[in-house]
């Protein structure tokens, strides 16, 4: 008996080790011990990606404010959107979707957007018989959630085509874009979806893998990811962001910063691209 509980105890251990030491390292937090401020980078793929891409743009946020900010996710997007909603972040950089959302709803204000363009690619294996969206029909594919902006131009895309999660096609779900990704030569489904810029900074990377795999199509396009802040945020801080952003891409560490995340440079959002955002938070406003 005891010695059963000895080894629940160092299992418990190790994965309490383990995960502190994956977000201390990473500098990705969910809690600190004293205030700073939290930048939110919305969970696309995995923490340890999220730091490699991103901790350039933090360092840009304490050069501005002159304060420690901290980057911060959450495990998946639905608790994204829950901490959203709740101003866990001070600054979020999220999908364009979800940033008009916590513009509607949550009252965030945005600074700019990302001048790369959101975009599914499907992807199977070279070994299937799968060579356009119609013959899709009848197999399974993966995807990241049904509220994520690619999945939603995805489902629309082929209902078009008579294609129906359900009824003649079957969406299976995964966390992050990057899980989607080589779905279908680990088996788990017939095809997938991942992000464009994905594809282009990490699948293209490994020769191994995409080898052995077919591009079928792409969806729709939508703008890029939106840099926002929340309501406690001075309208000093704000300025200093926005203008600081916008000038990023001039700097020799924006210039590394927009090579390594495919963003190209930072751009105000105008009223008409809001409104082309306005279909896909339907579904966040439905569930009050």
């Amino acid at each position: 008996m005891l010695g059963s509980v000895k080894k629940k105890y160092i299992r418990y251990s190790f994965v309490v080790i383990t995960f502190g030491y994956l977000f201390s390292a990473s500098c990705i937090a969910t809690e600190q011990p004293t205030r700073s401020i939290k930048l939110g980078i919305f969970p696309y793929v995995s923490p340890g990606q999220l730091v490699k891409f991103h901790t350039d743009l933090k360092n840009l946020f304490e050069r501005t404010l002159g304060k420690k900010v901290t980057l911060v996710t959450a495990p998946n997007f639905k608790k994204f959107v829950g901490r959203t909603r709740k101003s866990a972040y001070d600054f979020i950089m999220t999908a364009p979707h979800l940033g008009r959302l916590a513009e509607v709803r949550d009252g965030y204000r945005p600074l700019a957007h990302t001048m790369h363009e959101v975009q599914g690619i499907y992807l199977t294996s070279k070994a299937s018989n799968i060579y356009k969206l119609e013959d899709l029909k009848g197999k399974t594919i993966t995807l990241v959630g049904r509220t994520a902006i690619i999945t939603q131009m995805v489902e629309r895309q082929l209902a078009k085509l008579g294609l129906h999660d359900k009824k003649n096609i079957t969406f299976r779900f995964t966390k992050t874009h990057n899980n989607a990704m080589y779905a279908p030569l680990r088996g788990e489904s017939d095809a997938s979806v991942t992000g464009t810029l994905l594809w282009h900074k990490i699948g293209l990377k490994n020769k191994q893998n995409t080898r052995k795999m077919r591009v079928i199509g792409k969806s729709p396009l939508s703008i890029g990811f939106q840099v926002m802040a929340a309501k406690q945020v001075t309208d000093q801080d704000l300025q200093r962001i926005k203008i600081a952003l916008l000038e990023f891409h001039n700097t020799a560490a924006g210039k590394l910063y927009m090579k390594k995340t495919g963003f190209r440079y930072f751009d105000p959002i105008s009223d008409q691209e809001k409104k082309k955002l306005d279909p896909y938070i339907q579904i966040f406003l439905r569930k009050k």
